[in-house]
């Protein structure tokens, strides 16, 4: 939108950017007879809608289903957004195809099946917004969650792209979207999604169905103005194929016919390009012979119950706690949070639970010490006295005292990951008894694959860094406009995608393979920024910036 003369600028990235002040309301929250009021117009409008002779037919005497199939492609539709893309495709590694999708699933069918004050809603919200924080989008705020400015506007579009998906079912169906009948059946629609967006961090919406759908259009303008990257397309339709043979199954269709029925036009051509596959199908046929075991609903509630157990083992339970109590400022509790979804992934394939162990450290002695390669890392849950960082150079031999550790923290990630000597010793100035959490070799090696883990790690190496990034990166664009040198927006974009920061374009990140690690990342940003200082094309102020970058990660 179009500052008004003496108004402040939209910040980029939220609803402001796309509507006016009065087309913003702050989120009303609903009363449990309030929301359950809204889902039964919702599921009332869909069960006499869908009800089809082509639906009969098709689905053999069912008609849900295709309402299933257009709410998947929302889901796609929302996959045209960069920051969705990239936040998804990091939480790929907590949630393997059929999993992610049941979680996600799990969540939006909750909202239409289950109370919010009830156990396993509370829980299917807890596992999103714990996703979420770890992929850096949301932080947490109150009993729940807030999404950063950034992302507001990306974030409610999955919404809106849910609420429109299902009014293009409606249409096809034979209610039309600008009818009576239509409106006030979108209008309930609206109620239920940004609740459901609200549950997981979303404060602000459009304030009714006018509303929306100028935040719809706004949006979409946006879109077709400011295409995905090369990389991020890749990103979503690697998504999209990993997907898109369960959403087929729970829609009942063939893969082929759910894209061309419950897709939109623009959606279907950016994520599959070309013909479906017959792979893809023997995939679909293989997962609908695993769902007609059990009923949707049915399937959410014996999900949410088995996980309700796992979150009483002692080792998530552990985490769980250290995850509550972390600092946020310190990224402790990304990176917590990302060994707390690995642990529950984890459970799934019969992990064992990680080793809890107590450490009786006398005066002096270290949990890490200064030139050990690690062979564990740990989340050290509590200490009965503080431990501290040492840490000597060539320039001051005798160690000195870098910083006290707040706890709950991780230990030892950054050699573990990169396996090389720890670059400083952390030690108990005081005998002090160590509760930890142990990860060895084999479980890292696992949990290094996790992307959640990688953009959490790669947060805490930016901590360590003490460089802005933005301001890096912004410094580092200016540079590469008036020297030509391509390199420097490449090292821009890696600064910034290393912090987590979803919304950064890609297009311009050279010798970085897709599936990097965050090791990888950083080897590759140490070798550009060495190219850039020895090419000499920078002003001083940003060579020691980037020659501090090189220092520091080594």
């Amino acid at each position: 939108m179009t500052p008004q003369p003496g108004s402040v600028a939209p910040t980029p990235g939220t609803l402001d950017d796309f509507l006016d002040a009065e087309d913003i309301a702050p989120l009303p929250r609903l009363s449990d007879d309030e929301w359950a009021a809204t889902r039964r117009a919702c599921l009332g409008a869909m069960a006499r809608q869908f009800f089809t002779l082509r639906n009969l037919w098709v689905h053999r005497g069912g008609y849900g289903r295709d309402s299933v199939g257009y709410a998947w492609g929302g889901i796609y539709r929302s996959l045209l957004v960069p920051s969705i893309v990239t936040t998804s495709y990091r939480n790929e590694g907590h949630l393997r195809a059929g999993d992610r999708i049941f979680g996600t699933g799990d969540f939006f069918r909750g909202g239409f099946v289950l109370p919010t004050t009830s156990v396993e809603f509370r829980e299917l919200v807890e596992v999103v917004n714990l996703r979420h924080h770890v992929a850096g989008v949301v932080v947490p705020e109150g009993d729940g969650v807030r999404v950063l400015g950034a992302y507001e506007a990306d974030y409610a579009y999955v919404a809106t792209s849910f609420i429109e998906s299902i009014r293009r079912g409606f249409a096809a169906c034979g209610l039309a979207a600008d009818s009576d009948r239509g409106r006030e059946v979108a209008t309930h629609f609206c109620v239920l999604l940004y609740q459901l967006a609200g549950c997981t961090g979303l404060t602000r919406i459009p304030r009714d169905l006018a509303a929306h759908e100028r935040f719809r259009d706004a949006f979409d303008r946006h879109l077709a103005t400011r295409p995905p990257a090369p990389r991020v397309r890749r990103m979503a339709q690697e998504i999209a194929r990993r997907i898109v043979p369960v959403t087929s199954a729970m829609a009942d269709e063939t893969v082929r016919a759910h894209v061309r029925r419950h897709l939109d036009p623009d959606t279907a051509r950016f994520l599959f390009p070309d013909e479906t596959d017959d792979e893809l199908e023997s995939q679909r046929n293989e997962w609908q012979r695993r769902l007609r075991a059990t009923t949707l609903e049915a399937g959410v509630r014996s999900r949410a119950d088995s996980r309700s157990a796992l979150w009483r083992r002692p080792d998530v339970a552990a985490l769980h706690d250290a995850y509550r109590a972390a600092a946020p400022d310190l990224t402790n509790d990304r990176l917590i949070g990302a060994i707390l979804l690995h642990a529950l992934d984890a459970n799934r394939t019969s992990a064992a639970p990680l080793e809890q162990r107590t450490i009786d450290l006398a005066a002096g002695e270290p949990l890490i010490r200064q030139g050990d390669t690690p062979g564990e890392m740990y989340v050290v849950l509590s200490a009965t006295s503080p431990l501290v960082v040492m840490q000597a150079s060539s320039a001051a031999p005798d160690p000195h005292r870098m910083a006290t550790v707040s706890l709950p923290t991780v230990l030892g990630e950054i050699g573990m990951w990169r396996k090389m000597p720890a670059t400083a010793t952390v030690l108990a100035p005081q005998p002090s008894r160590v509760e930890v959490l142990v990860i060895d070799a084999t479980r890292f090696e696992a949990l290094r694959h996790e992307p959640g883990f990688r953009v959490a790690a790669a947060a805490a190496v930016q901590r360590r860094l003490a460089v802005n990034a933005t301001l890096v990166g912004n410094a580092l664009v200016d540079a590469c406009v008036r020297s030509g040198d391509r390199r420097l927006a490449s090292i821009a974009q890696l600064l910034r995608y290393l912090t987590g920061d979803s919304s950064v374009q890609v297009d311009a990140i050279d010798d970085v393979p897709l599936h990097a690690t965050p090791a990888e990342c950083v080897d590759s940003l140490r070798r550009q920024v060495r190219e850039a200082l020895d090419a000499g094309v920078l002003d001083p102020a940003l060579e020691r910036s980037l020659a501090h970058v090189v220092a520091t990660i080594g």
